[in-house]
């Protein structure tokens, strides 16, 4: 998947089937939050930012290395 340089939204990564089913794999709770929606039209770069505070940075890259395989 071309993330972009960081500058797709999570809204188009969630558009696509198997990269949602990677999302929902590593961060159940994310998609079932009420907050997801708020989330969509972010890119991934200031989200990364964001998930930085809360979730290992080698987690949130071990996760885009495996959207950039899809």
């Amino acid at each position: 998947m071309d993330l972009r340089n960081g500058r797709i939204t999570i809204g188009e990564i969630l558009a696509n089937p198997n990269a949602r089913a990677v999302i929902q794999r590593a961060y159940p709770k994310v998609l079932a939050s009420p907050m997801a929606a708020r989330f969509r039209g972010m890119q991934l770069g200031t989200a990364m930012q964001y998930a930085g505070r809360f979730v290992p940075r080698a987690q949130l890259d071990r996760v885009v290395a495996r959207l950039k395989e899809l």
